[in-house]
């Protein structure tokens, strides 16, 4: 059976693989934009009854789940099957609280995946489900050099600035962290864009995600240097650049 074996993150404070079987169809939790990536979690507030049965039907077999993203052109509809974007985060469900209305679970991201095929909900079961393809090999490891290069970017006077550099250096000198998981992790925490996530998640390269959130920050520093010149106390004449 096909299958890929991605190694879990070490603040799960698991050392153990898991496995994936592309063979069966997983049950699809789509949301308005692209919230996860490989290597990082999301808590997951769980209500509506269709996807109170997801988790249910999730919990009794691997714990796994396809989170999927809307199409940005699609009307959202609750009577119909809103158009989803090709390329999932496969995840694994790694925490869960049964509370009055629902869940409350800790999802972890395993890997990128592409929908093959849909399967649309019935009558009893109310949550729609797909056949993925795993997008790229299980951890496909990046050149460590591109993390003494990110280290340089973060000592920048401007990227010290965002909210999450800190956790970012500790990151960066966890040993048992890949830098191909390392650079996932900055992707999901630090970039709020939601297409630029998507972005990452659709590319099957290492590599490429890896050069284009470095990109990312050179432009966030750029972009914090130019605010900097345009502030009040830069101002002359009561004037302002805009």
């Amino acid at each position: 059976m096909a299958k890929c074996v991605i190694a879990t993150y070490i603040s799960l404070g698991m050392n153990q693989s898991v496995s994936v079987h592309f063979k069966k169809e997983f049950p699809v939790f789509p949301l308005p934009e692209t919230m996860l990536l490989p290597h990082a979690m999301m808590p997951l507030s769980i209500f509506e009854p269709r996807y109170v049965q997801l988790a249910d039907h999730a919990l009794d077999s691997s714990g796994q789940l396809a989170i999927a993203t809307y199409h940005q052109e699609a009307k959202l509809e609750s009577d119909a099957l809103t158009p989803l974007r090709d390329v999932v985060c496969l995840a694994q469900i790694v925490q869960h609280e049964k509370v009055s209305h629902g869940y409350n679970v800790l999802v972890y991201g395993l890997c990128r995946a592409l929908i093959l095929e849909e399967t649309a909900p019935t009558t009893e079961r109310l949550f729609r489900s797909a056949k993925l393809k795993p997008l790229e090999e299980a951890d496909v490891e990046v050149d460590d050099h591109y993390r003494d290069e990110l280290q340089e970017l973060l000592h920048r006077p401007n990227l010290q600035q965002l909210e999450y550099v800190s956790t970012v250096e500790q990151w960066i000198n966890e040993p048992d962290l890949t830098t191909h998981a390392l650079f996932e992790l900055i992707g999901c925490s630090i970039f709020e864009d939601a297409e630029l996530r998507y972005s990452l998640l659709a590319e099957p390269s290492s590599e490429v995600r890896t050069l284009k959130v470095l990109s990312e920050l050179n432009r966030l520093d750029k972009l914090i240097e130019m605010t900097h010149k345009q502030s009040q106390d830069k101002w002359s004449d009561g004037l302002s650049w805009n």
